[in-house]
């Protein structure tokens, strides 16, 4: 494309941007050419009453809105596209995604991908398209051996998609729902896949284990893999460790399948979302000993915020069998076997139990009217300090008793933000008024004939507690913990005797600590004040 074309093709997508809503951007765009199309192909006048009677035309024969206001509103926008030659569908659906808030993948990504086309598909299948342009039809173009099919879930996509593709033979594309038990009576040799994630919106379907729309998914695709077959997907951070029917539907995959690789993605890898992804391969032959491929991915990104390259910065392998003894796929703890400290404490004799075992753990009551003059104190993030709660500092609420009973704090509760930047616990201590955690903290109940609750702190505080803690996030930058998903992560419990020696000795060592400080900055302030004076 000519720099004059080029130019024409960014006018034409800023007039639609600007005068159409964000929803109807490709149904514009497809209408706009259609109407193009039908005006050359009849010879038509290209009068503001012509074409906006083939608009008609067009809206009715593709049974969807009209996006335009009027008349005069499309004539405008269709006087941009009769200054191109041609409408480069790929580079416009790209354009217009981050506005329609499609999560399209950079091209860095997508490159990761098509690595995999080394195996020599016959039988591609590349789930909601729409996601992997602008890179969509490069992967085809030098891929001429391979047949794809091309899915997507919406109709301006399909036939967008099929403009894109109108001249291939090898490509099919199908409007499906890959959500869908049985949505396609088929089987492929690669598919690449990145679906829907951090979605509360779970699927109908009771076919599945799992019934988020990105769960659903791996195990989905997974079945339409031909024997030898490979899937290629991006899943949030809670697929390597979450417990419950997500640990089910691990467990599935790593009996049924052979993990290629697991590989951690940076934060941001999908523009606009700060969820940690992670890429998954998986080949549909039995699982043996082969090497499984552990990488973690770093980025640099571009100034608009767009993942302009990625760079491995850890890589290692794991056996089948140490995924099983470990019990989940957690890369933190993957990676960190290869440090002194952590594999010490893995291998050590000390007992270990998962928190969800030994306490009971929820989430705070979410506050939205504050009362100065309330009888209940909230527990913010901004409370908990390194080593105790600030309750002077404390917002209060007032609430019918029955609303906050079950949020109520207790003597020995544990606070972890669960949001935030840095991790730090804190151990509530009963007041003469009630008091509940705002809905931003996890309070953790341990039981207290099995797990002391300074104990237990001193531990979520070490450096080994921290990098536990860390792999439950499901961000990076800013740390976002499920408190399901803390449930299953693993501490030490040695016999209650040895957590209380433990605890006393933490605690006179604070207290002289305190002290310390205390009089270094009395004596501090003496001198200063006697020096101070002129």
């Amino acid at each position: 494309m000519n720099d004059k074309q080029e130019t024409a093709l960014l006018r034409f997508l800023d007039t639609i941007k600007g005068l159409v809503t964000a929803d109807d951007f490709i149904t514009a765009a497809i209408l706009v050419s259609k109407v193009k199309t039908a005006i050359r192909d009849n010879c038509k006048p290209e009068t503001s009453e012509a074409v906006y009677t083939d608009l008609l035309k067009a809206v009715d024969q593709m049974g969807v809105r009209n996006p335009f206001r009027d008349q005069e509103q499309f004539f405008l926008i269709y006087k941009e596209a009769a200054r191109l030659e041609a409408l480069d569908w790929e580079r416009a659906i790209a354009y217009m995604a981050p506005f329609s808030r499609l999560p399209v993948l950079p091209p860095v990504l997508v490159n990761v991908f098509a690595e995999r086309f080394a195996i020599n598909p016959k039988t591609v299948l590349i789930a909601e398209a729409e996601k992997f342009v602008p890179s969509l039809q490069h992967i085809v173009d030098g891929n001429k051996a391979s047949r794809f099919v091309l899915t997507t879930n919406h109709a301006e996509f399909e036939l967008a998609l099929q403009n894109v593709f109108a001249g291939y033979d090898n490509v099919e594309v199908i409007r499906t729902d890959i959500y869908s038990y049985g949505f396609m009576n088929r089987r492929f040799d690669l598919i690449f896949a990145s679906p829907i994630f951090g979605c509360r919106t779970l699927t109908e379907n009771q076919y599945f284990m799992c019934r988020e729309y990105d769960m659903t998914a791996l195990e989905n695709l997974s079945l339409h893999l031909s024997d030898g077959g490979r899937l290629v997907i991006t899943l949030p951070a809670r697929v390597t460790f979450a417990s419950g029917k997500v640990n089910d539907l691990r467990k599935f995959i790593q009996q049924s399948y052979t993990i290629k690789e697991i590989a951690e993605l940076p934060v941001g890898t999908v523009e606009g979302s700060a969820i940690k992804l992670y890429l998954l391969d998986i080949e549909n032959t039995r699982p043996g000993d082969d090497d499984i491929v552990v990488r973690r991915y770093d980025g640099k990104r571009e100034k608009k915020g767009c993942l302009s390259s990625l760079e491995i910065v850890g890589d290692t392998f794991v056996m089948l069998s140490e995924l099983e003894e470990q019990g989940d796929w957690n890369l933190e703890r993957i990676f960190a076997q290869q440090d002194e400290d952590y594999r010490v404490y893995r291998n050590s004799s000390v007992r270990k139990e998962k928190i969800g075992s030994v306490a009971q753990v929820f989430r705070g009551k979410s506050v939205n009217r504050k009362d100065p003059a309330g009888s209940i104190g909230v527990v913010n993030i901004s409370n908990i300090g390194d080593y105790e709660i600030d309750y002077d500092g404390l917002e209060h609420l007032q609430e019918e008793d029955r609303k906050v009973a079950s949020y109520l704090l207790r003597e020995g509760d544990v606070l972890l933000p669960a949001r935030g930047t840095t991790i730090r616990t804190a151990v509530f201590h009963e007041k003469a008024y009630p008091c509940i955690a705002s809905s931003n903290i996890i309070v953790i109940r341990p039981d207290p004939k099995m797990l002391d609750s300074t104990y237990l702190k001193i531990f979520l505080d070490s450096p080994i507690g921290n990098k536990i803690i860390s792999a439950a996030q499901q961000g990076m930058i800013v740390m976002n913990i499920s408190y399901k998903d803390l449930n299953a992560l693993e501490i030490p419990l040695p016999p209650l005797e040895r957590q209380q020696e433990a605890v006393k000795e933490y605690l006179k060592e604070l207290q002289i600590y305190r002290d310390t400080i205390s009089a270094a900055k009395e004596r501090w302030t003496e001198v200063l004040a006697k020096l101070q004076k002129f």
